[in-house]
């Protein structure tokens, strides 16, 4: 090896051995570094998942809990009379307050000899009214907003069946058939 350059000058051999290791201590120090800041965010991110999942579970328990009850137990809450129009009135008020005003072939067909979709026997004075409705919807997730707002109504719906099939546009076509029931008894 040459120990003079170019120039003259004596070439130093030890530079070139303090910049290896000046690297060398660079990059085991950045390495410890940001170990030390991905472990600190890590214990961060499990303590904010550990406070999120206390908050989920102290709203599950506080939320108030749904009592389901026989038809039996309910009848004497059923309308006395069927009324077809303020069913209509009532499923598209529902509609367009769930957001779904802008939903397209929207269709309703209405059976009133309709069998029990329940297998417990009722008395024979309580009727049946299946109705299928069909819809598509650019938004999908409105549909459960529909449902919501469907069970709370004063009237009791039934939902037998629910199906959703997506397009590729991101609308779906919703078909859905639910029951309501009425009490046909003379009231003096």
């Amino acid at each position: 090896m040459r120990k003079i350059n170019l120039f003259g000058q004596k070439i130093n051999q030890t530079k070139i051995l303090y910049l290896i290791v000046l690297v060398f201590i660079i990059v085991i120090g950045g390495y410890f570094a940001i170990t030390e800041i991905k472990t600190n965010q890590l214990e961060d991110l499990q303590a904010q998942e550990l406070v999120l999942q206390n908050q989920i579970d102290d709203l599950l328990e506080s939320s108030q809990l749904v009592t389901y009850h026989e038809i039996s137990q309910i009848i004497q809450y059923l309308p006395n009379t069927y009324d077809q129009l303020s069913i209509i009135n009532e499923l598209g008020f529902i509609k367009n307050l769930s957001g779904l005003a802008l939903a397209t072939n929207y269709q309703l067909s209405f059976d009133q000899d309709a069998e029990s979709p329940f297998a417990e026997s009722l008395p024979d004075t309580v009727n049946f009214t299946k109705i299928s409705m069909s819809m598509y919807v650019d938004d999908p997730t409105l549909v459960l907003d529909f449902i919501d707002n469907l069970l709370e109504q004063d009237r009791i719906y039934y939902i037998d069946q629910l199906s959703v099939s997506y397009s590729d546009d991101g609308s779906a076509m919703v078909q859905m058939d639910l029951y309501t029931f009425y009490n046909e008894v003379n009231v003096s």
